[in-house]
Order: structure tokens, then C-alpha cells, then sequence
């Protein structure tokens, strides 16, 4: 009786052992797998990628431009050729970082430290929907063509680019960028996070 109860005994002290040891292990290997996430840095650029298109930064405009033409040859005005109109229309400055312009110097899991090349801007688009053309005056040598619109509203563009950056946009840019950043990878479990623009 009292040999059965020893063998009980080793049993259940065998089987206890055998429980801490798969439990440990499948803790360790947890932790493990969890570090090795949080140090990869391609898992972690991926996750960034996603976070950058939802940080862009819009910058949004109106215009209006009074453009007079008229045909010459050697710089001298042929008569009845003039023209003139004026055009209104809405334009999107988009601004933000590309993922190739972001650098991960240094990854432990609890700390990052990020380098970001340059803030840029992405995409420049005129709404084509919202194009409104008046006071149209063309002769029947020099006649009013879409092309001519489109032509001058593009040559606008690097003004109000230029006009955007003066305004702030950069700046806009870097903290949208940086706390966006920031909050994805707190959630990923970092305690430090570093992030610096060159």
C-alpha cells in the first residue's frame, strides 16, 4: 500500500515537473517569437508604409487667373489675334515621406531609432471637375482652346508649391509624420522611441 502510494507520488510530482517544463517553454517561445517581431525591422517598415499614407498632409487651393494672348511673329503682334479669359480652379498640394527615405539605425525591441532622409511633396492635382472659364474673348484667327487652359493652370503649379512650403508645409509634414510613427510603434510595445530628419 504504502509502495502504490510512492508510486502515486512520483507520478504526480513527474507529471508536475513535466507541466512547468511545457509551460515554460511555451512562454519562452512566446517571448521569443514577440522579440523577434518587434526586431524585424522589415515587419516593422511594412507596418510604417501603411501608417505614412494616412499621414500625407493636404494642402488645398483656390485660384483665379486673368491670361491675355495673342499670335506674333519675331515678336511682333499680328492684329486680330488677341484673346483673353479668365480661369478659376481647385488644386491639391499633397506632401508626405516615402518609405525609401526612411532609415531604422538601430532596433532592440524596446528601443528604435529612426532616421528620415526627406519630407517631400508626393502629388500636385487640379480638381478637372471644378475648371470654370469666363469672359472668354477670342478673334476667329485665335480661338479658344482647352489646351490653352490647361496649359496655364500648369504653369501655376510650382507657385503655389512654393507658396505651400513657405506656409508651413513642411513642418506640417514632419509632425504629422512623426507622431503617426510614434503612436503605431508605442503600440507595438516600444518604450523609446527615436525619430530625427536630416
Amino acid at each position: 500500500m504504502w509502495q502504490k502510494a510512492k508510486k502515486i507520488k512520483k507520478i504526480v510530482i513527474l507529471i508536475s515537473i513535466l507541466i512547468v517544463v511545457t509551460s515554460g517553454s511555451y512562454f519562452i517561445y512566446k517571448f521569443k517569437t514577440n522579440q523577434n517581431i518587434y526586431k524585424d525591422n522589415t515587419k516593422v517598415m511594412d507596418t510604417i508604409s501603411q501608417v505614412l499614407n494616412l499621414s500625407t498632409v493636404k494642402y488645398s487651393y483656390s485660384n483665379v487667373v486673368t491670361v491675355k494672348k495673342d499670335k506674333s511673329i519675331n515678336d511682333i503682334k499680328i492684329p486680330f489675334t488677341e484673346k483673353s479669359f479668365i480661369i478659376k480652379y481647385n488644386g491639391v498640394i499633397n506632401g508626405g515621406v516615402k518609405p525609401e527615405d526612411i532609415n531604422i539605425s538601430k532596433n532592440t525591441g524596446d528601443k528604435i531609432f529612426i532616421e528620415i532622409e526627406r519630407c517631400e511633396i508626393l502629388d500636385h492635382y487640379i480638381d478637372d471637375d471644378n475648371i470654370y472659364v469666363y469672359d472668354v474673348k477670342s478673334s476667329i484667327f485665335n480661338k479658344l482652346e482647352i489646351q490653352d487652359v490647361l496649359e496655364d493652370i500648369s504653369k501655376y503649379k510650382k507657385e503655389y508649391e512654393e507658396k505651400a512650403l513657405k506656409e508651413g508645409l513642411m513642418d506640417e509634414i514632419k509632425n504629422s509624420t512623426k507622431s503617426s510613427i510614434k503612436n503605431m510603434l508605442k503600440n507595438m510595445g516600444y518604450k523609446e522611441i527615436v525619430i530625427t530628419f536630416k
